[in-house]
């Protein structure tokens, strides 16, 4: 909730009128009635809304008019909805909003191929919504489970994510076969340790790894969308108004969460 409030008072993160649309993945028992009412209590000039998906995997929570989304259930362990910015009553522009929940690899006897095995998923099932949808301004935001180098993340038949602007712009042919590009703006915070900014969202020490902030939280954007990133936004996020998400010894508190949530910006 603290997350929510925060988000909705912070005018660089949802805009003068506050306007804010927010996932919880895995939200176990979570009272959404409650959650609701608590929001509109200490949040006092938004309408807050609550939704709970058909699976129970995701809470959609919110300021924005509900009427500007469009749900149509969810697939490869993501919910995507359309999100028309409006005008009055005149349509503006759609988006692709995929909020994104991958499969863990903890008890995989092979990550990598899980990795690949459900990025493809992934990228056939957007492939196929721009496609019925007549749309490519899809964005994918959430848990990937894989940091940005991952073969899941990059190769070209999987998600085909670029840390590189100019290259997303473009197309990738391999073995005469096009495809589209995603960006990963996220690249830009790997190892980046300051005062407001934490090199990945997830904590672990691997046997077998010298790596324990793993960047498993991202934000990938089509294309036509690339111009839009606003350099230097990407961010994981350690406080949530009033609460430190980290504790004092640095590490996730987890009564919040076991990751911290990421931001971007997109001048839309």
């Amino acid at each position: 909730m603290a997350l929510a409030v925060a988000l909705a008072t912070d005018q660089d993160l949802s805009g003068p009128d506050g306007d804010v649309l927010l996932c919880l993945g895995e939200p176990g028992t979570l009272d959404v009635s409650q959650l609701q009412q608590q929001l509109n209590l200490q949040a006092t000039g938004h309408q807050w809304w609550c939704q709970r998906s058909l699976s129970q995997r995701f809470v959609t929570v919110g300021t924005i008019n509900q009427g500007t989304l469009s749900y149509s259930g969810e697939t490869c362990g993501c919910l995507p909805t359309t999100v028309s910015r409006v005008n009055g009553q005149n349509e503006i522009s759609p988006y692709e909003l995929w909020f994104v929940h991958l499969m863990s690899p903890m008890n995989s006897d092979d990550a990598s191929v899980l990795h690949t095995g459900v990025a493809r998923e992934l990228r056939e099932a957007v492939d196929e919504r721009e496609r019925v949808r007549s749309n490519s301004a899809t964005i994918a935001i959430g848990d990937f489970n894989m940091p940005p180098y991952s073969p899941g993340m990059t190769a070209p038949t999987t998600l085909n994510a670029a840390a590189c602007k100019t290259a997303a712009r473009g197309t990738r042919t391999v073995r005469a076969q096009k495809h589209n590009y995603f960006f990963n703006p996220m690249w830009e915070i790997l190892g980046s340790r300051r005062s407001d900014q934490q090199p990945g969202s997830f904590y672990k020490r691997y046997d077998n790894s010298a790596i324990f902030w793993h960047l498993y939280d991202q934000v990938l954007v089509r294309p036509e969308l690339v111009d839009s990133v606003v350099t230097g936004s990407a961010r994981v996020m350690t406080t949530a108004g009033a609460f430190n998400l980290l504790t004092s010894q640095g590490g996730i508190d987890t009564r919040f969460s076991d990751h911290l949530p990421i931001t971007i910006s997109l001048a839309i």
